[in-house]
């Protein structure tokens, strides 16, 4: 079985779109993202990481157990970044840090 890779292209943007179903009751959403490189965790900052502000989204607090949402998030692959294999690691946690959402992306910065 062959694994499905993302390819991130220097001085392109990547938009990333997650579908799911909420399971409780949330009034925050927070974005986590890290890069992980050879085992090695490393945050990757978010301008901003509050899901519930950023404008396009489409998520709009509070949330409520059952309802489906569609998370979305544009991020630009810099130039500099280092051309290696990478698992993103994407995370959208509620207000207590709790995961609502955990996805790993395997990738590969060209």
């Amino acid at each position: 079985m062959s694994k499905t890779v993302c390819e991130l292209i220097p001085n392109t943007n990547t938009t990333i779109k997650i579908g799911f179903t909420i399971d409780k009751d949330v009034s925050k959403v927070t974005a986590v993202v890290h890069g992980i490189i050879m085992n090695i965790s490393i945050p990757f900052p978010l301008p901003n990481p509050n899901a519930c502000e950023t404008a396009d989204s489409g998520i709009q607090c509070p949330l409520k157990k059952g309802d489906t949402l569609y998370y979305k998030n544009t991020l630009t692959v810099l130039k500099s970044y280092p051309k290696v294999n990478v698992i993103v690691k994407w995370q959208l946690k509620d207000e207590n840090n709790e995961d609502i959402i955990c996805v790993l992306i395997p990738s590969r910065i060209k």
